[in-house]
C-alpha cells in the first residue's frame, strides 16, 4: 500500500479567482456571484425574539457592518485566523443588512416564562408554534430576505451540551445517515417554516455574546471574527448569493451531486428516505423527499426498493431540471450505508431512463477505518489517501493542514472510507470529489469539514422532516434547511 496526497482542491470567487481557503477568498476577491446582477445586496431581514434579544442581536449585527480583527495566532500560523472584512455594500461581500422596525416581532417575556414551567416536549412544541406564527407574519409582508430568531432560552433542549455557534444555531457530528434525536427547537421550528417565502435563520445568545454559561462559569467559543464569518456566509447564501462554488473546466462534465439519507418519524415507526441535496458545482441546491424504506435482515440498515431507488433518483433529476433548465451528464450518489442489489438496479434504472451515461454510486463509511501515523507529532495531511484494495480508498478529510501550518482540530482526525457500487469508478477522482464537497458547507466558513456536503446536508434535512406530515408539501431550496 502506498500513500498520496489529494491536492487541497481550490474554490471560485468573483470573476473566476480561485483561492483554497473561502474566508481568505470571499475577503479579496468577494463573493463568486458578486458581479451577477441577481446577487444579494440590500439584505432585508426579519427578526424575532424576546425584546433584549433582539437589541444584542442586532447590535451585534450593527457591528459587524466593519472589519473584525482576527484571532491573535501563533509566529507562523497567521492564516489559520482571519479577519472579517465587515458586511456591507462598501466591503468586499458587496451587501449589507437591512432593519426596519416594522420587520420586528418580539415574543412576549409572560409566555417566555410559562414556557420555562412546562416539560420539555410541550414548551417545544408551544415555542416553535410562537415563532412560527411571528416569521409567517413578517414573510407575508413579502419584504424580508431572511428572518432571524432568537432561540429562546427558557426552552430546553434533549442534549445536555451546548450548541457551538457559527451559522444557524450550529452543526452536530451526529452520523449522517439515520436521524433520530436533533436540536429538536430549531428543527421544529424550521418543519413548521418551510411553507415561508423566506427561510430563517436560528441564533443563539451566544453567537452574539460570544461565551455560554454552565451554572456560575463562562465559558469562551469560537472569537468573534469566526463568528462573523459563520453567520454572515449563511445569510449571504440564505438570501439567494453564492459565497463560493467548485471550478469546473470548459472540458469537464456537468454534474449532479446527490446525498441519501434515513430518518425516524417522530413516533419512531416508520423509516423514510431523504435526498439531501441535489446540486451542482455553482452551489444551487434543492430537497426531495422519497418513499418508505426497510431494514434489512443482511445488516440491520435501512434500504430501498428497486421501484423507490429508481423513483427517488428519478424526482431528484426531474427536479434539478425545473431548477437548473438542463440535464447533468453525470449523477454522483453518496450514500452513509452500503448499497443493496436493488439499490443499484433502481438508481442505474433512473439515469439509464435520461440517457445518462455516467452513475458513480459511492458507500462513504464513516466508522472503522484504519488510521494512519505520521512522523513527528502532528497527525497525517488532509487529502492522504490509501487505496487499501481494488474498490476501496482510505481519506483523510480532515488532518493537518499546511497552509495553517498546524492541525486546527481538538481531536484525532478519522478518515472515511469510500466504496464504489460498481466497477468503473475512478477512486482517486471520487476521493478529490469527496475533498472538495467538504468544503462546500455554506454554514460556515471552515475549509476543512470531515463529512461531503451530501451527506451532511442529508442529516440536517432528515432532521427537519420528521417533524413533517408525509404528505405535506416541503420546501425545494435547501436553505430552509441548514
Amino acid at each position: 500500500m502506498k500513500a498520496r496526497l489529494i491536492g487541497e482542491p481550490e474554490l471560485e470567487f468573483r470573476a473566476r479567482n480561485r483561492h483554497i481557503d473561502p474566508r481568505y477568498g470571499v475577503a479579496v476577491y468577494g463573493p463568486a456571484d458578486a458581479d451577477s446582477p441577481s446577487a444579494p445586496r440590500d439584505i432585508s431581514v426579519g427578526l424575532v425574539g424576546p425584546a433584549a434579544a433582539i437589541d444584542g442581536m442586532r447590535g451585534w449585527l450593527e457591528r459587524c457592518r466593519t472589519r473584525i480583527e482576527a484571532k491573535e495566532a501563533k509566529p507562523g500560523q497567521e492564516n489559520l485566523h482571519q479577519p472579517f472584512p465587515g458586511f456591507s455594500a462598501d466591503t468586499s461581500f458587496g451587501a449589507g443588512l437591512v432593519f426596519d422596525e416594522a420587520l420586528v416581532r418580539e415574543i412576549p417575556d409572560r409566555q417566555l416564562r410559562l414556557l420555562a414551567k412546562a416539560d420539555v416536549k410541550a414548551a417545544i412544541a408551544e415555542g416553535a408554534g410562537m415563532y412560527a406564527d411571528a416569521a409567517r407574519s413578517l414573510a407575508e409582508t413579502g419584504r424580508c430576505r431572511v428572518i432571524l430568531c432568537a432561540r429562546p432560552e427558557e426552552i430546553r433542549e434533549h442534549d445536555s451540551e451546548p450548541a457551538e455557534p457559527g451559522g444557524d444555531d450550529a452543526e452536530n457530528e451526529e452520523e449522517p445517515g439515520e436521524t433520530q434525536i436533533g436540536r429538536d427547537f430549531h428543527d421544529v421550528l424550521k418543519a413548521q417554516a418551510l411553507g415561508l417565502a423566506c427561510p430563517l435563520q436560528v441564533m443563539r445568545r451566544e453567537t452574539w455574546e460570544g461565551t455560554v454559561r454552565r451554572g456560575d462559569i463562562p465559558r469562551i467559543l469560537q472569537d468573534e471574527a469566526t463568528r462573523a464569518w459563520n453567520l454572515h456566509i449563511a445569510l449571504y447564501y440564505k438570501a439567494g448569493g453564492t459565497p463560493w462554488r467548485m471550478p469546473r473546466r470548459d472540458s469537464d462534465l456537468s454534474t449532479c451531486y446527490v446525498g441519501v439519507s434515513f430518518y425516524r418519524t417522530t413516533d419512531g415507526e416508520e423509516l423514510h428516505t431523504a435526498v439531501a441535496q441535489v446540486f451542482n458545482e455553482r452551489g444551487d441546491g434543492v430537497v426531495v423527499r422519497g418513499g418508505t424504506a426497510t431494514i434489512s435482515k443482511a445488516d440491520r440498515r435501512p434500504h430501498l426498493t428497486e421501484a423507490d431507488a429508481r423513483k427517488l433518483l428519478s424526482d431528484a433529476l426531474a427536479e434539478y431540471r425545473r431548477t437548473h433548465g438542463h440535464q447533468p451528464a453525470r449523477i454522483v450518489l453518496h450514500k452513509s450505508s452500503q448499497f443493496s442489489p436493488a439499490e443499484v438496479s433502481g438508481f442505474q434504472g433512473a439515469a439509464d431512463e435520461r440517457e445518462i451515461d455516467f452513475l458513480d454510486l459511492i458507500w462513504i463509511q464513516r466508522r472503522g477505518a484504519p488510521h494512519l501515523f505520521r512522523t513527528g507529532q502532528l497527525p497525517p495531511l488532509r487529502g492522504t489517501s490509501v487505496q487499501l484494495d481494488p474498490r476501496t480508498l482510505l481519506l483523510y478529510t480532515r488532518g493537518s493542514i499546511p497552509y495553517f501550518r498546524t492541525y486546527p482540530g481538538l481531536y484525532v482526525p478519522q478518515p472515511l472510507l469510500l466504496r464504489p457500487a460498481g466497477d468503473g469508478t475512478d477512486l482517486r477522482a471520487a476521493g478529490t470529489d469527496v475533498l472538495a464537497l467538504s468544503k462546500m458547507n455554506w454554514n460556515n466558513a471552515q475549509l476543512d469539514e470531515r463529512d461531503p456536503l451530501t451527506l451532511r446536508t442529508a442529516y440536517r434535512v432528515g432532521a427537519i422532516l420528521r417533524h413533517v406530515p408525509p404528505d405535506a408539501q416541503i420546501a425545494a431550496r435547501y436553505a430552509y434547511y441548514m
